[in-house]
């Protein structure tokens, strides 16, 4: 039975079912193919064909081309390119995600807006009758810097040779690169004509009656079943904090209102007794209480205070309402699903039932220990993260400490200790805005693997590491792509693609040797002799000259400006005649000029002069120095780099004997090397 507001069911029946889920009728009545054909040749569909493509770099143009025309034509409109810092939103059926590539989204605020005016979502987005839905999951994502996007108004549609049509309306978002955005996150579910605040309520009071996560009551009974009712239907985690929050709120006012005791709430995992598993002993301190008739103020609060809960938030501040749940939440239920088992097993006589129950019990037991134990790695991995913090902020300072604590609990849910997991936190987060500027750090436990499985794994990553170099190598030599790989395109789109290409190859490369060195340092750790590196792969003479397999021989500092000059230099330079080859010599004295000032700190960024003959060197806190634009072309790429690698070579040696001199007693760490 179709619901009211969408495609009758008896008219959908008339068709089959690949026609209505593939949407094999539909028709947008936008902007005709022809104006978007012209659209491309303007300088804003350039940009949304280098986006496009940037999204797939190995799509032929003629198939990028068809991507556009169709995502252009959706609109009743060519669009405008807008800059966008803030973040889009979408609506699949609830139950579905949004694949990774869909480019079109919406402004929250014009969703809300649409459901406060009582609108049919499917007919304002003009949606395929197989995204219909009684109700829908909103999706958000975020650009992970401010970057282009395309705005129009959506097109009417047509369906079933004519019968569904929808009017559109509705605001939309092209975004043809999603690699731009971080992925999509679910925040919240509607209904497909609904206020929003009876959306919010509609899922509040079902007979769920189980005890919920939140809030600490001083004799509110009422409040608190509100809240666990609130939490126990709802659909995410991120959403079940949201809803419980505000659930806990309305309650506080109730209960001031009424001259009843105050609620305290919003207290994650609140639950009575010590945080202690039956099988690994005490783990932590008190998580909370749920106080159902006439705890003393000072008492709750106090219990607050010394507990797990301000474990929690201590560390994620102001994100608590976002993240803590996420973090705070399975520990909780896990704690309260072991004392509602233990309960139910001291009053149990039925000796079938009993033994039923203590296997559930043991089993609860030992997921709560285990997520315990995880979440004091977490926070031991944030410590370390705050101790390191300000010294990785100079060097790193684009880099956000939210996207550091992000990639600290995938390293930590991947079973990492937590100083290995704070490591490959840096580096994930660090390489996201200064590519491959710290030492990959595999998410991979290889301290979990056996001698065997060690060495397969070594083998392996030897392979790719050798086949990565020799790759890179061939797409260093391949000057002008436009000639042979990319034959056809815009020679401007040609030199994107061929950097796109050189870029994600070092990626790639800077991984695998990741992978490599973590793999040979559990054989030092073992005490094991690790297996001979092919000769291409042993570490070179310091005083040997780069290669150019990648600039693998180059430290990730020097690999980072290289990259830096050559994404910050290469325009202008190219506008103003100079070819790859002249613009690579340029890019490779940057390396060499900024390690020879490297003492002045962290560098920020190159500017060309407006007459093309000078280059800047911005750095964290020193005046700009300068070198000459013709002075870079004396000297090949080559020794440009060797004359960096000499430089860091001497510094380093300098460096060596301050400290000896200094401390002659210290032993320097060793380094993490492959070799």
């Amino acid at each position: 039975m179709s619901e009211p507001d969408l495609t009758p069911d008896e008219l959908k029946r008339r068709y089959n079912e690949k026609t209505i889920r593939e949407a094999l009728t539909f028709k947008p009545q936008g902007v005709s193919e022809e104006e978007a054909k012209k659209y491309l040749n303007s300088p804003d569909g350039i940009k949304y064909l280098t986006r496009l493509n940037e999204a797939a770099p190995d799509a032929s143009i003629d198939k990028l081309r068809e991507r556009a025309i169709e995502q252009i034509t959706s609109g009743r409109e060519l669009p405008r390119m807008e800059m966008l810092d803030g973040p889009l939103v979408k609506i699949v059926p609830k139950g579905q995600q949004p694949s990774s590539f869909s480019p079109f989204w919406a402004k929250e605020a014009d969703l809300d807006a649409a459901i406060q005016q009582r609108k049919n979502l499917s007919r304002h987005f003009a949606l395929p009758i197989a995204s219909e839905s009684p109700q829908y999951d909103v999706y958000k994502i975020t650009p992970k810097a401010p970057t282009e996007v395309f705005v129009n108004t959506v097109a009417p549609t047509s369906e079933l040779d004519g019968q569904v049509n929808k009017p559109g309306g509705a605001r939309q978002f092209l975004t043809p690169n999603r690699k731009l955005y971080e992925p999509a996150e679910l925040v919240k579910t509607i209904d497909n004509r609904l206020p929003l605040s009876t959306a919010i309520q509609h899922g509040i009071r079902p007979a769920a009656k189980t005890a919920g996560v939140l809030g600490t009551a001083y004799g509110a009974y009422d409040a608190k079943h509100q809240v666990d009712a609130a939490i126990d239907t709802a659909r995410s985690n991120r959403e079940q904090w949201v809803r419980g929050g505000e659930e806990t709120a309305n309650q506080a006012v109730k209960t001031v209102v009424t001259g009843g005791a105050a609620t305290v709430g919003a207290i994650p995992g609140a639950a009575a007794g010590a945080l202690t598993s039956p099988v690994t002993g005490p783990v932590g301190p008190v998580v909370g209480g749920v106080a159902t008739g006439g705890a003393a103020a000072y008492g709750a609060e106090k219990l607050y205070e010394d507990s797990r809960v301000q474990q929690f938030s201590k560390y994620l501040g102001g994100k608590g309402g976002a993240l803590g749940y996420e973090y705070i939440s399975k520990e909780g239920r896990l704690l309260r699903q072991v004392n509602g088992l233990k309960h139910d097993l001291q009053h149990a006589t039925d000796p079938a039932e009993r033994a039923r129950l203590q296997t559930r019990l043991d089993a609860a037991s030992a997921a709560f220990g285990k997520e315990a134990e995880r979440n004091g790695r977490y926070f031991e991995g944030r410590a370390g993260i705050d101790k390191a913090w300000e010294q990785m902020h100079a060097r790193f300072p684009k880099v956000d400490k939210d996207d550091v604590n992000e990639a600290l609990a995938r390293h930590i849910d991947a079973g990492k200790k937590p100083l290995d997991a704070v490591r490959g936190a840096y580096s994930d987060a660090v390489h996201e805005k200064y590519p491959r500027a710290l030492p990959h750090e595999p998410l991979e436990n290889y301290r979990t693997l056996s001698n065997a499985q060690l060495a397969e794994k070594h083998r392996q990553y030897v392979g790719e590491v050798t086949q990565g170099r020799r790759t890179l190598e061939a797409l260093h030599t391949n000057r002008d792509s436009h000639n042979n790989v990319d034959q056809g395109w815009p020679k401007a789109l040609a030199q994107q693609r061929q950097a796109g290409r050189v870029q994600e190859g070092a990626n790639e490369l800077w991984r695998d040797i990741g992978h490599l060195g973590a793999i040979r340092e559990v054989y030092k750790e073992r005490g094991l002799q690790a297996p001979e590196l092919p000769a291409e792969l042993r570490p070179k003479d310091p005083q040997a000259a780069p290669t150019r397999s990648g600039q693998t021989s180059l430290t990730p500092e020097q690999q980072r400006h290289h990259a830096l000059a050559a994404e910050q230099l290469a325009p202008g330079l190219r506008a103003r005649g100079l070819d790859d080859e002249r613009i690579d010599r340029v890019s490779a004295a940057a390396v060499s000029h900024a390690q020879a000032h490297t003492h002045r700190g962290e560098v920020r960024a190159f500017h060309l002069s407006k007459d093309g003959e000078r280059i800047a060197m911005v750095q964290a806190g020193a005046p700009l120095s300068e070198f000459s634009v013709r002075e870079a072309q004396a000297r090949s790429p080559e020794q440009h780099l060797a004359q960096a690698h000499q430089t860091a070579h001497a510094q380093t040696q300098a460096q060596d004997s301050a400290r000896t001199a200094a401390a002659p007693t210290a032993h320097a760490a060793p380094e993490r090397a492959m070799a």
